[in-house]
């Protein structure tokens, strides 16, 4: 049997979420196939953790970007549209897996979506307007299977389809055995085995309101007596300066030394829940605004298991007495037997399988 070639689709966004899943699947895949050739195409400006974690790139520039440079938009769109169907038909792969967008980022998806390669569609829940709307609906017939990255195929909603859909669970970045203990951990980082540390992160770092968020969130952890360690993200354009607190290495995926921190403050994106429910770190979730991602109902899903709680205001006051609540040793003890319970595991080999069943 030769080696299947793998295109992996990735759009910019605010955070990390789409490239995040989409490696931790690639890494899977080639656990299973050594051999399988994979290239990723992607328009998100953290396209350096694709490279970090082994896999090659097509870059293109992100909607922000193209803002920011002047560039416009219909220059944009014929240069996006024409390095991404020529990019698709050279390297001609068995397989396109596409995360969130099935349509692609403009719609450049669609004419490519019959051509001759298998589709898979990485399906996150998102808002009903979106889920559910005209567009997506009709896009996901012309996909082989729907990978649905949570316990139920219920949670992304109607499916015109679903029989083609499997349910694989939370998608992560890294198995059980690759996370480090709490005292490695700690080595890692650098600290005190005994000192009280947590970890406060708003995500990829693509968020103009995370900046100031880290300095607010991290001060709160001081005046508890925790020294904050910051996760920035791979998307700032600036990291603040927050005297005494210490900061996450640049290049450590978090997941691999969350077993060091004794709380978390954080935001309530999907990678960054459902890695903190995993390490079973007694984390206080912090909800953003986002068009397609509803992080209030995930915060309060996980609050709703005991496993996390929600803050739904970015507020010093509202803050800190949450962060008292996780640091309470009953609470907390409490908390990681929920968290770790509710995501026992990751679901990345599953839906590896389920892709490499259509090479």
């Amino acid at each position: 049997m030769s080696a299947g070639r793998y295109l992996f689709y990735a759009v910019n966004g605010l955070g990390l979420g789409h490239v995040t899943r989409l490696i931790s699947i690639a890494r899977a895949l080639r656990r299973l196939e050594r051999e399988a050739e994979i290239l990723f195409l992607t328009s998100s400006e953290a396209d350096g953790v694709i490279y970090r974690e082994g896999f090659a790139a097509v870059k293109l520039p992100s909607k922000s970007i193209r803002e920011q440079t002047r560039l416009s938009k219909s220059a944009f769109l014929r240069t996006a549209q024409s390095v991404t169907w020529s990019a698709i038909s050279a390297f001609d792969p068995d397989v396109l897996v596409v995360d969130t967008f099935p349509a692609g980022s403009f719609e450049e998806l669609l004419p490519v979506l019959r051509w001759r390669q298998r589709n898979v569609f990485v399906f996150r829940e998102q808002r009903p307007e979106h889920g559910a709307g005209e567009l997506m609906q009709a896009t996901l017939r012309l996909y082989d299977r729907i990978v649905v990255p949570h316990a139920s195929i219920d949670e992304v909603g109607p499916l015109p389809e679903p029989k083609k859909a499997i349910a694989v669970g939370p998608i992560l970045i890294r198995q059980r055995s690759e996370l480090l203990g709490r005292d490695e951990a700690r080595e890692r980082l650098g600290v005190d085995p005994d000192r009280r540390l947590g970890y406060v992160s708003f995500g990829g770092g693509g968020d103009a309101d995370a900046p100031d968020a880290l300095v607010l969130a991290a001060q709160v952890m001081k005046d508890a007596g925790v020294t904050p360690v910051i996760g920035v993200g791979a998307l700032a354009r600036r990291s603040p300066s927050i005297p005494g607190s210490l900061a996450l290495p640049e290049r450590q995926p978090a997941l691999e030394v969350l077993a060091a921190f004794d709380a978390a403050i954080s935001g309530a994106g999907y990678n960054s829940v459902h890695e903190l429910l995993f390490a079973g770190v007694p984390s206080v979730l912090v909800p953003f605004e986002r068009q397609v991602d509803d992080q209030l109902r995930r915060a309060e899903q996980a609050q709703s298991k005991g496993a996390a709680i929600c803050c739904p205001r970015l507020d010093g006051p509202a803050l800190r007495q949450c962060l008292d609540q996780a640091l309470d040793p009953a609470r907390a003890k409490a908390m990681r037997k929920s968290a770790m319970k509710l995501v026992p595991d990751g679901g990345a080999e599953r839906a590896a399988k389920a892709i490499r069943e259509l090479a």
